[in-house]
């Protein structure tokens, strides 16, 4: 660990000291809090170690202006109309930092209202009996993390464990161990009770940070500084297989945490603005290689496998130090990426048992300078430099945050601006950024020869001495080599890849059996993750198991039998390809896509199967789901949130505010009491942990309780493959947590939304998502593509639906298209809360598609689509002149098809009129939304919406058990 982080001893020591300048329980009774800081302090062992205000409190100052703007502080006595203060073992109340929801309402233990004092001196007595239990004390007990090897008597490599400690865990072990009976309001406990919408974690966090960046820079100031690493998709997207993407989402996620771990072993994990650290699997790893118990983590689930870090993160770092920083980020990103081409290239010799000089230097050309780091930083801005600020940012948005900062400096004169005019920094970094994105110079020299199947810029490997320089797919040495030492799952019997697409498609087993290696249980479930075939065809699979095991089925026992042959664990995954390969003559070549070896008479007993249990039409198809968080950008700069300054306050200020309070707060906020909140290090950090309790703690859950598969899930941006019948209730699913607010998860379940009062539960983590905001929203692109069909078209295509929904469809939607190989794509799209006639038009869809399912007997089918568009003038002239009678319309041409007719004559008459009135809502659609759906022709009606409905709804009898 010495060689690890850079600082030395004194630092840690001081960044612990402003770390815990304030204690966890601040919030409950705010006298005595500096005395409790350091009595936790020397539970710590830092003897003779009391904090001085001198170490932090320029840092304290500046944090303070960044998040909690100008209020009214403290005035004894009872006199509402000058003092500030909240009392929170009163009132407990926290507010939600970024939507416009309720406050919640905490309901506490008596104590915490009879005897504040008493109940918070118990709370401090119980947390330095656990901070000595689990970090030992200088009673020399032999226990706790200070008496590991690693550590024992060597303060200097135990001091940065001991502070990630407090960073990570203190608040996880609060909650678990249930101190003060608080239970999970322990990750939320607020940092002030006036604007109790962000933690006493973030604000100390960023304490720490100001203060260790203050201590390093010759200036005595902080910098905030933005890196990013690309390309995105030109490395993901490149894939043949759901693994390949899978496995390149992973890659690149660990990529970021190798440039933030070098922020971390710098300066602290507490210098990352964004994204959240917290609860994410690779940190969690880091800790765990540090020593930390696993008793200590959240019980919320194994997440490894989640690629969760977007390719960009924001930090605080020294003035000063800027260039330096990021040259050791993007020196730790490129000798993390060399050390696993190097591990690649030692695998692929030792497998095929010879090495060759020219594919070293292959293996050194392409991995070299493929990534691209991009960073700029900026001091944070004083009020001094608003001139210049307003050049270089577009005025209008950034005017009403220095008018906030110049008002507020009439009651605080002494402040110069770098808390409060955080915002201001933040969109001068960002913008930096971008201006240097759009100087890309590309450093790749062009390659000669036969090019790669995935990266068609590179050559693809081969032997420096082999005589034919253009040998067939099937005949090149190099690759029969390559095929014979590795499974023939892994390559196709026509495929040659560069350096760049064996690295991803080897990665998993180049990290098997490192077991130090933060990917080794990241890809833990690599061999395991389904191909297109499995996907769709899971609904078989089910009802095939559902045969063998039914007691009267006569299928059942020549099915089990045949079942049986299969060797292994898994005969899912050999019958899914095997069907794959007997189907190869569909598209005219055998293609070798995704096939294990299966042995003779598994290849007998799976014909037999096939034979007794046919695959039908709808389960060859699947869904690749890609959602994405709307106006991101601006959510990010402050632009779209939901909260207001009177949603953040704590309701009790807010009244004494409207009342007759001291003149100077009343009249600042009277002014900005409606105004969004200001942006500030709490307000992202409360996003990112938002993104990062919605992609960790909520849509994992939601996608493995509809079947599929989540390839990444990076804050608001989600992709994952599903059965086709359950996409669009997964996303739809995604997208209403993903607007909720206070949120509650807890051991092995989903996070699940709270109402406006909760009563803290131990072993649990309170949290938050988004919340409400008009312009608080994310969108869907779901692709439903036949198993066969190209990996990489199938994913840019739903890409391309994502773009649809967002930027076409006005957003907060999702686009749906079906792409059947006989036809061609058909696309229902719409809004997810957009009405027709006091239903979601979403709802109509569905019920369309289950009552649409249930007619194919009667020779309904997808013809009603069909049928319709010939009436299609008349159907306009309807619209047009009279819309209420197309209902009645459609209800003649359901009931000349012969749909219900099992019904008695009043049934039939009610289902046919509720039928035909969801299929007249998706047709009667205001002109604008038509317009989109029938690919943007004038007067067009949206009849491929039933088309879709009809392929979704077979799904959904499918997926629930169809017909044995």
């Amino acid at each position: 660990m010495s060689d690890t982080f850079s600082q030395n001893l004194d630092y840690w020591i001081h960044k612990t000291k402003a770390f815990l300048h304030d204690p966890p329980d601040k919030a409950i009774h705010i006298p005595g809090h500096e005395e409790r800081s350091n009595d936790l302090l020397a539970a710590l062992g830092l003897v003779g170690s009391s904090l001085s205000k001198d170490e932090y409190q320029q840092a304290d100052i500046i944090a303070s202006g960044m998040d909690r703007a100008c209020l009214p502080g403290y005035v004894a006595g009872d006199d509402d109309t000058k003092n500030g203060a909240v009392d929170f073992s009163k009132s407990p109340q926290i507010t939600h930092p970024t939507g416009g929801n309720p406050p919640l309402t905490l309901t506490l233990p008596d104590i915490f209202a009879s005897s504040p004092a008493e109940s918070v001196n118990q709370i401090n007595s119980a947390i330095q009996a656990m901070l000595k239990e689990d970090l030992g004390d200088t009673a020399g007990s032999g226990k706790g993390l200070s008496e590991q090897v690693a550590y024992k008597g060597n303060e200097e490599r135990f001091a940065p464990a001991r502070f990630h400690y407090l960073y990570f865990l203190l608040r996880r072990r609060l909650a678990r161990k249930d101190i003060g009976g608080l239970g999970g309001l322990w990750h939320r406990l607020p940092a002030d009770t006036r604007l109790p919408d962000h933690s006493i974690w973030q604000h100390s966090g960023l304490v720490s940070a100001l203060a260790s960046s203050m201590r390093l820079s010759e200036q005595k100031t902080a910098s905030l500084m933005v890196f990013a690493l690309t390309p995105v998709q030109d490395f993901v997207g490149r894939a043949r297989k759901l693994r390949d993407y899978w496995t390149g989402s992973v890659l690149l996620s660990w990529l970021t945490f190798e440039g933030i771990k070098a922020v971390i072993h710098r300066y602290g994990a507490d210098h990352i603005v964004y994204p959240s650290l917290h609860g994410q699997p690779l940190v969690d790893g880091l800790l765990r290689d540090w020593g930390m118990e696993a008793e200590w983590f959240d019980p919320a689930g194994d997440k490894s496998g989640v690629a969760s870090f977007p390719n960009k993160f924001v930090c605080l770092v020294p003035t000063g130090e800027e260039a330096a920083i990021a040259s050791v980020i993007e020196n730790a990103i490129a000798a993390a990426w060399k050390q696993l081409g190097d591990d690649t290239l030692v695998l692929l010799e030792r497998k095929v048992g010879k090495k060759d000089e020219y594919i070293r230097q292959q293996f050194a050309r392409q991995l070299t300078g493929y990534w691209e780091c991009h960073w700029a930083a900026a001091p944070l801005v004083k009020g001094s430099l608003r001139q210049q600020a307003e050049e270089l940012l577009h005025r209008d948005t950034i005017s009403p945050v220095f008018e906030f900062w110049r008002d507020s400096c009439k009651i605080y004169r002494n402040s110069d601006g770098e808390g409060p005019l955080y915002s201001v920094s933040h969109r001068l970094v960002q913008a930096g950024l971008a201006a240097g994105k759009a100087r890309r110079e590309d450093r790749r020299g062009k390659e000669n020869g036969i090019k790669c199947d995935l990266f068609g810029e590179f050559e693809i490997l081969h032997y420096g001495d082999q005589q034919d320089q253009n040998p067939k797919p099937s005949q090149d040495p190099f690759w029969q080599d390559v095929r014979r030492a590795f499974d023939e799952s892994d390559f196709g019997q026509n495929e040659r890849l560069c350096a760049l697409g064996l690295l991803k498609r080897l990665a998993s087993r180049v990290v098997r059996d490192q077991k130090d290696h933060p990917l080794h249980k990241m890809f833990k479930g690599a061999d395991g993750f389904p191909s297109s075939t499995e996907m769709a065809m899971g609904g078989w699979w089910r009802q095939l198991q559902a045969v063998a095991q039914s007691q009267d089925n006569p299928k059942a026992v020549s099915i089990a039998q045949a079942l049986a042959v299969f060797e292994g664990a898994d005969p899912f995954k050999k019958l899914a390809q095997w069907y794959h390969e007997l189907n190869e003559s569909e598209s005219g070549k055998r293609q070798g896509h995704e096939i294990t070896r299966i042995e003779e008479k598994e290849k007998y007993a799976a014909r037999e199967i096939f034979h007794l249990h046919p695959v039908k039409d709808v389960h060859k198809y699947y869904a690749v789901l890609m959602m994405d968080g709307d106006r991101m950008g601006r959510l990010i700069n402050g632009e779209t949130l939901g909260a207001t300054w009177e949603s953040a306050l704590h309701p009790d200020l807010n009244r004494r505010l409207q009342g007759a309070f001291e003149k100077k707060y009343k009249e600042f906020w009277d002014k900005r009491r409606p105004q969004t909140r200001h942006v500030s290090p709490a307000v992202h950090a409360a996003i990112s942990e938002a993104l990062g309790d919605f992609s960790m703690l909520t849509v994992p859950g939601i996608i493995e309780k509809n079947g599929g598969h989540l390839i990444y899930a990076g804050g608001d941006d989600v992709c994952a493959v599903l059965p086709a019948a359950t996409a669009l209730t997964a996303a739809r699913e995604i997208a209403a947590a993903y607007g909720m607010g206070f949120v509650v998860a807890k051991k092995g379940k989903q996070a699940g939304a709270l109402g406006e009062s909760w009563l803290p539960e131990p072993d649990c983590k309170l949290g938050v998502h988004l919340g409400a905001g008009k312009d608080i929203s994310i969108s869907a692109g779901i692709m439903i593509a036949h198993h066969k069909k190209p990996l990489g078209r199938v994913m840019s295509r739903a890409h391309d639906l994502l773009n649809l929904a967002k930027n076409e469809g006005s957003r907060n939607g999702f686009a749906l298209e079906v792409d059947k190989r006989s036809g061609g794509g058909r696309i229902f799209r719409a809004q997810w809360q957009e009405q027709q006639d006091g239903t979601t038009l979403l709802d109509h869809f569905l019920a369309t598609a289950i009552d649409l399912q249930a007619s194919e007997q009667a020779a309904l089918s997808s013809s009603l689509a069909y049928r319709l568009a010939t009436f299609e003038d008349g159907l306009q002239a309807l619209v047009t002149n009279k819309p209420a009678e197309l209902a009645r319309f459609i209800s003649k041409q359901l009931d000349r098809s012969g749909l219900n007719r099992n019904l008695s004559d009043k049934e039939k008459e009610e289902k046919l009129k509720a039928t035909a009135g969801h299929i007249a809502a998706l047709i009667n659609r205001p002109r604008v939304a038509r317009k989109k759906e029938s690919g943007g022709k004038p007067g067009s009606l949206p009849l491929d919406s039933l088309i879709v409905a009809n392929f979704i709804g077979h799904c959904l009898n499918e997926h629930q058990g169809g017909s044995l």
